[in-house]
């Protein structure tokens, strides 16, 4: 599916990451993402091992999302790298903590670091795996809506963002605004591939 076939080619931005939303919520609901997510990982892991050592910023999974946490506890990674993870503060922007500290349950069903865990400077950070709705093939991104990676990504200066998708949610090309953050790869469960702009 390509932005003009989409039907929201004449629509601001805005409107049509809405419509975006959509017809991701609707074709995730037909995958099967415990399967896709070993795929993913496996995936990711072979070419997690091939970078030099570094922080690998990893998100905790919402429902119906992909699942990578065990990356950060395979051997043939998760020893190779530091990990981290963020936690969403009542207010303000996401927030840097290892990946092994203690835990609570966010009101909307995932996993994140309790307030008070250690924090990680955005600086440590080499590698960022991002979630998405949808990415295209320019390292474009859809998220939620709510801005939080966009915000972090901004303050991430030199880490190499990576996209992680099923390949049956990577299209042509996305509606963009000035404050989105592209991607420099993209992760599915057929390769991880650099962004060509």
């Amino acid at each position: 599916m390509t932005h003009e076939k989409s039907g929201v080619k004449d629509l601001e931005p805005g409107r049509a990451k809405a419509q975006w939303r959509r017809w991701a919520a609707d074709r995730r609901a037909g995958l099967d993402l415990g399967e896709l997510s070993s795929a993913v990982r496996s995936v990711l892991a072979a070419w997690l091992d091939s970078q030099p050592p570094t922080t690998v910023l990893l998100y905790r999974a919402m429902q119906g999302e992909l699942c990578l946490d065990r990356l950060a506890d395979a051997a043939e990674c998760g020893s190779r790298h530091r990990w981290a993870t963020t936690r969403t503060p009542p207010t303000g922007p996401l927030t840097l903590h290892p990946w092994d500290s203690p835990i609570e349950r966010h009101r909307f069903g995932y996993d994140q670091p309790v307030a008070a865990a250690p924090v990680v400077a955005g600086s440590s950070i080499g590698i960022v795996v991002v979630p998405g709705l949808v990415f295209d093939r320019d390292g474009g991104r859809i998220g939620y809506g709510k801005g939080y990676y966009d915000r972090l990504l901004a303050g991430l200066h030199g880490a190499v963002t990576v996209g992680v998708a099923p390949e049956a949610l990577v299209v042509e090309v996305l509606p963009t605004e000035p404050h989105d953050r592209p991607m420099a790869m993209l992760a599915t469960e057929v390769a991880v591939t650099v962004v060509t702009r």
